[in-house]
């Protein structure tokens, strides 16, 4: 079996990642995944379209559970404000949600290094940028379980 490289299949699933500037409303966020539920991660990019950051799933629930505990407490409140809920939810960016501790992978790297980085971050997606930090695309997990099937038929597994 040839050793496959990222840039040969990181467009099986993912024709084009999705991406949001650092100051982008944590709204739009939500929405990206909720329009498109086959996304597990949207990536944050700077001005020059730089990987900064990155939001999981699992960050937008993290997000929603402290939300929905604290308009609980809010709720309880005498003094109850729906202006004051309204106010903090509309300050929240990419920037305050995402982890800017990023892993990533070049088009020319192979698809094992995916895999560990995959497999170490329990992501279901990993950047892929060039050699300058600038997001290109992603590889999702489907696609390294497609390649797995191909290259599985192809020396005749079970």
């Amino acid at each position: 079996m040839k050793e496959s490289k990222v840039g040969e299949i990181r467009r099986l699933i993912t024709v084009k990642p999705a991406i949001v500037l650092e100051d982008e409303q944590v709204e739009n966020v939500i929405k990206m995944f909720i329009d498109n539920p086959v996304i597990r991660a949207v990536y944050v990019i700077d001005d020059e379209e730089r990987l900064v950051g990155i939001i999981t799933m699992q960050d937008i629930l993290k997000k929603i559970s402290i939300d929905f505990s604290s308009m609980a407490s809010i709720y309880s409140e005498s003094n109850f404000s729906g202006y004051k809920i309204a106010s903090t939810r509309n300050k929240t960016t990419a920037r305050d949600l995402m982890d800017p501790e990023i892993y990533y992978v070049l088009d020319t790297d192979p698809i094992e290094k995916a895999f560990n980085l995959l497999f170490t971050n329990k992501a279901g997606e990993i950047p892929v940028v060039d050699n300058k930090e600038r997001l290109i695309g992603d590889l999702n997990i489907v696609e390294l379980l497609v390649l797995w099937h191909q290259n599985h038929t192809r020396e005749g597994g079970d």
